[in-house]
């Protein structure tokens, strides 16, 4: 309604509701309507009356949106008050804590392993510092990923150092023996045989992450079992191609030995 009431230059400083409608044009300073008295009120002129005016107008403006601030701030404090916070973390600098390691293993689900002891050596705002107490060396932990395990007057045998240098070993593969189907996994599984380990710690492992691990070898292995099935399986896995199911005939063969070709 705006630009109805709005001279425009195009229509010879008229404003369409003139032109169109045949009204006369109105100022929209000269007046405003009290929906409270349902009377119209005119504004001042001069320019001292239309800043009071307008003040007058802010302040009824702020008293009446001010319960709705109060009440958004009594729902502020109250929010605050339900809200659940984090468990403070219960230990300091020099304790000992455990640190979970998360590794993807069962049914592709992320599964938390905890390792350590670990030392904290520093408390930050967000975050704790742990150190490895073989290497020394130093990470930055949130504390949803620490336990506390024992505090700072620990003695660290040599039994507890032997536990810490277990975790997290890299082993090698001696030999891969046989396969089997998991159909809870929907994959093959590969009892691996480890170097420097007894016969009697064999492990089943899934193709899916030797296919990651030892792709090469597993390949090598998967052509040795004469299955053809589980041989396109790891073809899949390693995305190489398998080898081709072709087998010339005896005929053939003669021919292409009598061709020399």
């Amino acid at each position: 309604s705006s630009l109805n009431h709005t001279p425009v230059q195009s229509l010879g400083n008229r404003a369409p509701v003139e032109l169109f409608c045949e009204l006369s044009l109105p100022s929209p300073l000269t007046l405003c309507m009290d929906t409270r008295q349902k009377e119209i009120l005119e504004l001042p002129e001069l320019p001292e009356a239309i800043t009071d005016w307008l003040d007058n107008l802010q302040s009824s403006i702020h008293e009446l949106h001010q319960p709705m601030v109060s009440e958004r701030a009594k729902q502020t404090e109250r929010n605050k008050r339900m809200q659940k916070y984090a468990r403070r973390p219960s230990f300091d600098v020099g304790d000992y804590v455990l640190r979970s390691r998360v590794d993807q293993k069962h049914h592709d689900k992320l599964l938390v392993t905890w390792v350590g002891p670990y030392q904290v050596a520093r408390a930050d705002q967000h975050s704790f510092c742990v150190r490895h107490l073989l290497t020394g060396d130093e990470a930055d932990v949130q504390p949803s990923r620490l336990k506390f395990y024992a505090d700072k007057s620990l003695l660290v045998s040599e039994e507890l150092r032997d536990h810490v240098a277990v975790q997290g070993i890299v082993l090698s593969v001696e030999k891969l023996n046989e396969t089997r189907w998991n159909k809870d996994k929907n994959d093959y599984e590969v009892l691996i045989s480890w170097k420097g380990l007894e016969s009697i710690e064999d492990s089943w492992e899934s193709t899916k992450q030797l296919s990651k691990d030892i792709p090469v070898l597993l390949t090598e292995y998967a052509a040795t079992t004469n299955d053809r099935k589980f041989e396109r399986h790891i073809a899949a896995e390693t995305k190489l191609k398998p080898r081709s199911t072709y087998r010339p005939s005896p005929q053939t063969q003669q021919n292409v030995q009598r061709d020399g070709t």
